[in-house]
């Protein structure tokens, strides 16, 4: 064979090799589908199998109830019926309460004496049932039950019955009949969208979700059958046309001219009459699904194809893209460095920059803390002097408790040197820090301040245990007081200043809120609150950096900051920091601050 001959019997094998694969694939799909749709059936006919079997089982125990009754037995006694009005209101009053349609009462003859439905035109009063199964089975058995189109009224229902007993002889004296109306189950199968039917023994419809299906057959009726239909009058003159044609593959197929829609009839055997729960599941839908099947593993496999050809046009193209891919990575090298060398320099100016606003923010608060120290000073020479005559006095307890006045002082002074140095200095140091101490102390620094404006603190204790968080305490003073300053200058001006500082835990962090009743934060300067060196105060009343400040504590200390306005009115500070864990407030409890 020639090389062109060996390529098209090669091409001609692959071709039936894909034509057998998609084939195989419909089957599968369509197989697949199909049992799917089964199991389905299944679980929607064992609802509604459920659904029949309450509705009847709700009416069973009745007849035998009422047959039982001396009222019951008493009328079919009463020849000349001063019962009747008697049994027809009891019988009227039942049937109201158990949602039954009808309860009637019919002799030995099969005529009916008494009935809940004596007052309505279509009353059963007088009519003789003897032809009835309920009516012969009840007599012969004690029970009987029957599926039937009324021939008084004209409307389909269940019949169940039982005999009255109770006369001298051992013949029944009659029989006592229910009749349920099955009309709202049907309408709620209609009202669900599928195709359900319920048949009798012979194969007739007598329920169906689809009401021009009801009283159609679902197969051939034997002469027998349909002389026994006609003889109890069970579908009265209904022509129990056949419903479809059963296909040689087990399907239905409903209508007439081989025009109808294919189903497949999936059936339950019902415990009542032979009855028959039948579900049908609709053949289209798994024709359709085998088709996107198929069209599915066509268009795989005319992928592959173009991923074939597209595979050997990418190999030419490959080592040009290599090369071009060699020449950006060599620029974007370049480039990070560049970015990496300026990003550096930034980085060293903005420290630079934060130390220079710690020591222009100590300037300024040294200013307003030297007239402090003086006080304590003044204190402290009081203290000493009436020590001294106190114990010249020989009153040694009145003098310690001026000495103990005189080393408070001495600690408070030591505090205000010690904030002074905050302020210049860098802190490295991770330590479990209660934050609550911290701003006992930063307020202390600030009473003097908090008092001069008038502003009403308002500061509720975190329950609990210490809030603790794991950072330097330094810094810590730091964020608090420039937050606290920074409230404060909003305050600045206002009737009634107020001051909320809450602290409270949130899963493993401690949240620090700030509020104030000041004129709030412009919208415009929200997104800039934490740039350096943006103020919105005037010139000469800030350098811009006491927010910046803080926004760097906080991202050093694995924190979170954010700013708002209050709908009452006024700014809200929020800082959240990482809680200290348990080893390190272990340690930080045997640490003695120097």
């Amino acid at each position: 064979m020639t090389p062109r001959a060996w390529r098209l019997a090669l091409l001609a094998v692959l071709g039936l090799l894909v034509a057998a694969g998609l084939w195989s694939m419909w089957q599968w799909q369509y197989a697949q589908a199909g049992r799917e749709a089964e199991r389905h059936a299944q679980t929607r006919l064992a609802l509604y199998t459920t659904t029949l079997q309450g509705a009847l089982e709700r009416f069973a125990y009745l007849p035998g109830l009422l047959a039982r009754q001396p009222l019951v037995q008493a009328a079919l006694l009463d020849e000349v019926g001063i019962f009747d009005a008697q049994v027809n209101a009891h019988l009227a009053e039942v049937a109201e309460r158990s949602g039954a349609e009808a309860i009637f009462l019919m002799d030995a003859e099969g005529v009916t004496v008494a009935a809940s439905n004596h007052a309505t035109e279509d009353s059963f009063l007088g009519h003789r049932y003897s032809f009835r199964p309920y009516y012969r089975d009840a007599v012969a058995e004690g029970r009987g039950e029957f599926f039937a189109i009324g021939s008084t009224t004209g409307r389909a229902g269940y019949f169940v019955s039982a005999a009255v007993t109770g006369g001298a002889e051992s013949a029944p004296l009659g029989v006592l009949a229910l009749k349920v109306s099955l009309e709202s189950l049907q309408e709620s199968w209609r009202r669900a969208g599928e195709k359900v039917l319920l048949s009798d023994a012979n194969g007739v419809v007598i329920l169906s979700s689809r009401p021009e299906w009801r009283y159609r057959r679902l197969g051939e009726l034997s002469p027998g059958a349909l002389a026994e239909i006609r003889d109890q009058r069970q579908f009265l003159d209904e022509p129990l046309h056949p419903l479809g044609e059963r296909l040689a593959d087990g399907t239905l197929r409903t209508g007439s001219d081989g025009l109808g829609e294919r189903f497949l009839d999936l059936s339950l055997p019902q415990a009542t009459l032979g009855w028959t729960m039948h579900y049908l599941a609709p053949v289209r839908p798994l024709y359709v699904s085998a088709r996107n099947a198929l069209l599915a593993a066509a268009g795989a496999t005319l992928a592959l194809l173009l991923l074939g050809l597209w595979l050997r046009e990418r190999q030419k193209r490959q080592r040009l893209r290599d090369r071009e891919a060699r020449i950006i990575r060599e620029a974007n090298e370049r480039l990070e460095a560049r970015v990496a060398e300026r990003t550096q320099e930034l980085e060293a100016a903005q420290a630079e920059l934060v130390q220079a606003g710690k020591l222009a923010a100590l300037g300024t608060m040294a200013a307003g803390i030297a007239h402090e120290l003086n006080q304590p000073l003044s204190g402290i020479r009081t203290f000493a002097a009436n020590g001294e005559r106190l114990l010249a006095r020989g009153r040694p307890e009145a003098a310690e408790a001026n000495f103990q006045r005189i080393q408070a002082l001495c600690e408070r002074q030591d505090a205000l040197i010690r904030q002074l140095k905050l302020f210049a200095r860098r802190g490295d140091r991770q330590e479990a820090v209660d934050l609550a101490e911290r701003l006992d102390f930063v307020l202390e620094l600030l009473d003097e301040r908090l008092a001069e404006q008038g502003v009403s603190l308002v500061r509720p204790e975190p329950p609990g245990p210490p809030p603790r968080v794991l950072g330097d305490p330094l810094r810590l003073e730091q964020l608090l007081t420039n937050l606290l300053r920074n409230a404060l200058d909003a305050l600045g001006g206002v009737a009634a200043p107020r001051l909320e500082i809450r602290l409270r835990r949130q899963v493993e962090r401690v949240v620090l809120e700030v509020a104030d009743n000041g004129p709030g934060i412009e919208e415009a300067a929200l997104s800039h609150l934490f740039d350096p060196f943006f103020t919105t105060k005037a010139v000469g009343d800030g350098l811009g950096l006491g927010l910046f400040i803080c926004f760097g504590i906080v991202q050093d200390l694995g924190g979170h900051i954010a700013a708002g306005n209050r709908e009452t009115g006024g700014a809200w500070f929020r800082v959240a920091l990482p809680g200290a864990p348990e080893e390190a407030i272990h340690a930080g409890e045997s640490h003695v601050e120097r």
